[in-house]
């Protein structure tokens, strides 16, 4: 006999609760986790990258063919001002993506909430530094567009990011 609607719906409505419940929690299985993480990690680099094209955009200008002081930017200073705008804007994706891992990802208390924030902000900044000079040897190195060269930044970033959250400052 089939179920009827009532049923159906019911049924429906368990299944999306008991996945609402494990997207909230931070016990689960590894592939639901990193997809938790990515998704934070795309809030965290929609931050990062508002303010990096904000400022490419306006005060240090980073785009193929932008003019500054009446002249067309070189590589060289385009390079440059990549890696500045992404200094000025790591911080603030940096501290959307501490909240929400924390809040949705991994379970903190492996370490006290001091050493917890500062090894968050030094392996941040260990993921920066490789992620600068992939971004500044696109751009200037490889003649890549900005857009593109910033790709090099983000997935060199989330590489070394996500081994180290996972394995060094957070339970696992």
């Amino acid at each position: 006999m089939p179920s009827s609607p009532t049923n159906r719906l019911n049924r429906m409505y368990q299944r999306c609760k008991q996945l609402w419940q494990a997207l909230l929690s931070r016990d689960s299985q590894p592939s639901l986790q990193f997809f938790k993480y990515a998704v934070c990690g795309i809030a965290a680099a929609t931050l990062h990258n508002s303010v990096m094209a904000t400022l490419s955009l306006t005060l240090f200008p980073a785009g193929e063919g932008m003019v500054m002081n009446g002249e067309v930017i070189s590589d060289t200073l385009r390079a440059d001002h990549l890696v500045l705008n992404n200094a000025i804007a790591w911080p603030f994706g940096t501290a959307l993506a501490y909240w929400l891992n924390t809040l949705l990802v991994f379970t903190p208390g492996k370490h006290s909430k001091t050493v917890e924030v500062l090894l968050f902000w030094i392996i941040s900044a260990i993921g920066f530094f490789p992620g600068g000079f992939v971004v500044h040897w696109l751009a200037e190195g490889l003649g890549l567009p900005s857009t593109l060269a910033q790709l090099g930044f983000v997935f060199t970033s989330v590489a070394v990011n996500f081994l180290s959250r996972k394995f060094i400052i957070f339970k696992s």
